[in-house]
C-alpha cells in the first residue's frame, strides 16, 4: 500500500467512526428511554371507521392523525399501565397490552409519548388519584363534557384540571366534525351520531388527542 493510499485509508477510517460516534447517543438514547408517570401516549389507529372519522377532522404534530390518548401510570412494583377512557369504561391497561392490542394483531396503533412541562409535573401525582376515581366511567360516545362520561382527551383534560385546583392545563377547543375546506358533516359522523340517537356537538367546547399533541405544555419525547 502506497502512502497516499495509507492516508486515504486513514482519513475514510476516521470519517466512518466519527459518524458512528455521532449516531451512537441517539441509538442509546433509544434503548434507554423510560416512561415516566403522567406521561402521555398518543396513538393513530391504522384502521376502523372511528379511527378514519377522527383523522378526517383533527390535525396532530408532524404528519400524525392521533385518534386516542391515555396517561401512564406506574406502580410500586415498577410495572407500567396506561390509564384511559375507552370502550365501554375508563379503564387502567397494561402497558404491553395498550401499545399491542390482541384486538389490533398486524394493525398495531402509532404510538407517540408526550411529556408536561416541568411547571405541570407537580400535578401529575394528583393526576393520576384523580384518574383512579373516574376509572368504571362511562366512555361518552357522545362527546359532550360534564356529563360524568368520558372520552379519551377529556378524561385527560378533566383529571389535569381538577389537579390543578380547577386551572385547565390543556385548552378546550371548538369541535367541528366537518372536513376542513367543507361546510358540511361528513358522512361517517352523519353514520356515527344517527346510529347513536344524538345530535351532532358540531361548535360545542371540547377536546382532541390531535389538538393535546400540538399543545405548548407537553415535549414530544419518544416515538414507538
Amino acid at each position: 500500500m502506497t502512502t497516499d493510499s495509507s492516508f486515504t485509508y486513514l482519513n475514510n477510517m476516521k470519517t466512518i467512526v466519527l459518524i458512528l460516534f455521532l449516531l451512537l447517543p441517539f441509538h442509546i438514547s433509544a434503548d434507554n428511554f423510560k416512561l415516566q408517570a403522567g406521561d402521555l401516549i398518543f396513538q393513530e389507529s391504522c384502521s376502523g371507521d372511528m379511527g378514519k372519522a377522527i383523522k378526517e377532522v383533527t390535525s396532530s404534530i408532524d404528519q400524525y392523525h392521533f385518534t386516542h390518548v391515555g396517561m401512564v401510570y406506574i406502580d410500586e412494583n415498577d410495572s407500567i399501565y396506561v390509564i384511559e377512557a375507552t370502550h365501554p369504561r375508563v379503564a387502567i391497561t397494561p402497558l404491553h397490552e395498550y401499545l399491542y392490542p390482541e384486538n389490533n394483531k398486524g394493525c398495531y396503533p402509532v404510538s407517540v409519548v408526550g411529556r408536561l412541562k416541568a411547571e405541570y409535573q407537580c400535578c401529575i401525582p394528583r393526576a393520576i388519584q384523580e384518574g383512579f376515581t373516574l376509572v368504571g366511567k362511562e366512555y361518552d360516545d357522545g362527546f359532550v363534557m360534564n356529563n360524568d362520561q368520558y372520552y379519551c382527551s377529556e378524561f385527560i383534560y378533566e383529571v389535569l384540571l381538577r389537579a390543578n385546583n380547577g386551572t385547565a392545563i390543556f385548552p378546550l377547543n371548538v369541535m367541528t366534525f366537518k372536513s376542513p375546506g367543507s361546510d358540511e358533516i361528513t358522512d361517517g359522523w352523519k353514520e356515527y351520531f344517527d346510529k347513536l340517537n344524538l345530535p351532532v356537538p358540531e361548535g360545542e367546547l371540547g377536546i382532541n388527542p390531535g389538538a393535546m399533541s400540538r399543545s405548548e405544555v407537553i415535549d414530544i419525547v419518544h416515538y414507538y
